[in-house]
């Protein structure tokens, strides 16, 4: 009460409060991202994790220019057009004593009969040289190391090596970074260089695999719905460290759910002889972009950006379609038909498909598809996952507020005075509430069957626990559409 109870003499008080009237309404799960990665082997970084502070460049000067980690950054802090509005952790991971670094080369022979120029492309990242008429060999490649080396963002470094055993003069490029990644760095070359001729030997010969579970550790008690994996997904039992450590999210008792995104440029038949085999994985996904030359941890970062993450924060029940604009796409004749990208989500991979020169997501989906559940598994769809991640957090939000913690717990019928009390139609009232606003976020459908259906009780061999059930029909979205149209001719 505002007027002291002290107070004698007569007048007239009045005091506000604040009072929430409206316990139940939707609110939205704050989407965060964890990437899970590696410097450059030539920088001294620490392992404890690190919220980016909207600025690659800070991530590059780190963890090395052309990192894993830099690389990934740069995808969802761009130097130019929107960055990602939702905090974002590195979680770092050091390379094994026994790892080797990848390596690849580039072999130019001839004599340039007239000037020329082109685009060596290591791992996606372009470097633009020239070459004057009548430039030998040598000089030409010293012109792409040049070229290579001055570009901070690559992903390896260049020299050109001597002749030496039989082996002739080349360019030597090797990966920053130690680990079987580095195997997944490509060389490309377009170019015109008459009386130059130019071959290519692929990274290789990277080894090492991490252990991600002290990475995964320092997310603590953070609700991190999202985790960028830069590492290979085909590597060692990274994915098994990743589906164990997410189903622990899920659990009961941490109640902080959590996907882990892979990228992969694989065909069908790679990718699906690993997503196959994983029938109960509904916490790893990959993000396709079939034949792409980029990193895959970059086409990853880049898709959580342009579409899944931004969608499930501003708008968790809409489905991904974004467009991977500023990287490349495959080639046309590496896509893949409809029936195959079908055959693909059935064993539990995404698709992509291309819209002109550009990358579309198409599929997004974990790895889940267990025999049982048939054709459409419950935990397919990594939209889904999402609005049950912001159910799970509404309930959170009712059950754990001040007003119910410690609460006296009384039945349903008994009278009582004290505003603190609770009953089980308390909570059943706001849960009833919730499952309204849910149904008008369009995260759930049907939400009679929700109220018809919703139980909330006192236990019947514990005083002092609530025991409930909200049961809920998640909104489903459009994937297919068939139409028929049928025509005829008008005769007079």
């Amino acid at each position: 009460m505002g007027v002291s109870p002290s107070t004698v003499s007569r007048i007239t008080g009045l005091e506000t409060h604040y009072k929430n009237f409206n316990t139940g309404n939707a609110a939205m799960l704050p989407q965060q991202l964890a990437i899970v990665g590696q410097g450059n082997d030539g920088s001294s970084y620490s392992l404890d994790k690190y919220e980016i502070e909207g600025s690659a460049d800070i991530v590059a000067q780190k963890y090395g220019y052309g990192s894993p980690l830099h690389l990934a950054a740069l995808q969802l802090f761009p130097k130019a057009g929107a960055m990602a509005t939702f905090p974002v952790y590195i979680l770092p991971v050091a390379k094994g004593e026994q790892w080797t670094a990848a390596s690849g080369e580039i072999l130019v022979t001839g004599s340039a009969t007239k000037a020329g120029s082109g685009t060596v492309s290591i791992g996606g990242v372009d470097a633009e040289f020239t070459v004057a008429k009548g430039a030998t060999a040598s000089e030409t490649m010293a012109n792409i190391v040049s070229a290579v080396n001055a570009v901070i963002e690559m992903p390896a470094l260049a020299e050109v090596v001597a002749a030496a055993n039989d082996v002739p003069e080349h360019i030597g490029l090797t990966a920053k970074w130690s680990g079987v990644l580095g195997n997944s760095i490509t060389i490309e070359l377009d170019a015109d260089l008459p009386g130059l001729t130019v071959a290519i030997t692929a990274f290789a010969d990277g080894a090492g695999t991490p252990d991600v579970t002290d990475a995964l550790n320092k997310i603590g008690q953070k609700w991190v719905t999202f985790v960028l994996n830069t590492f290979d997904y085909k590597a060692g039992t990274t994915l098994d460290t990743y589906q164990t450590w997410g189903e622990g999210r899920w659990s009961v008792l941490q109640k902080m759910p959590c996907l882990v995104a892979h990228g992969c440029t694989d065909n069908y038949t790679i990718r699906t002889a690993i997503t196959d085999d994983r029938k109960n994985d509904y916490i790893n996904f990959l993000i396709v972009s079939v034949g792409s030359s980029e990193l895959p941890f970059v086409i990853a970062a880049k898709a959580l950006l342009d579409d899944i993450i931004t969608t499930a924060d501003k708008n968790p029940p809409q489905n991904y379609k974004g467009q991977l604009t500023g990287l490349k796409a495959g080639s046309d004749l590496a896509q893949e038909t409809p029936s195959i990208r079908n055959q693909s989500v059935l064993k539990g991979s995404s698709t992509n498909i291309k819209s002109g020169n550009v990358a579309e997501l198409n599929d997004i989906i974990t790895m889940y598809h267990p025999d049982s559940e048939g054709k459409y598994p419950g935990r397919r769809y990594v939209v889904d996952a999402v609005k049950l991640m912001n159910v799970e957090y509404n309930c959170r939000l009712i059950t754990e507020s001040d007003d119910v913690k410690g609460a006296p717990l009384v039945p349903d019928k008994q009278i009582t005075t004290n505003p603190k009390a609770i009953k089980p139609k308390t909570v059943k009232g706001w849960l009833a509430n919730l499952a309204h606003s849910l149904a008008l976020a369009a995260i759930i459908s049907d939400e009679d069957f929700t109220k018809e259906n919703l139980s909330v009780g006192i236990n019947s061999e514990n005083p002092k626990r609530v025991d409930y059930v909200f049961p809920c029909k998640l909104s489903g979205n459009v994937e297919v559409i068939s139409g028929d149209i049928y025509f005829g001719f008008y005769q007079g």
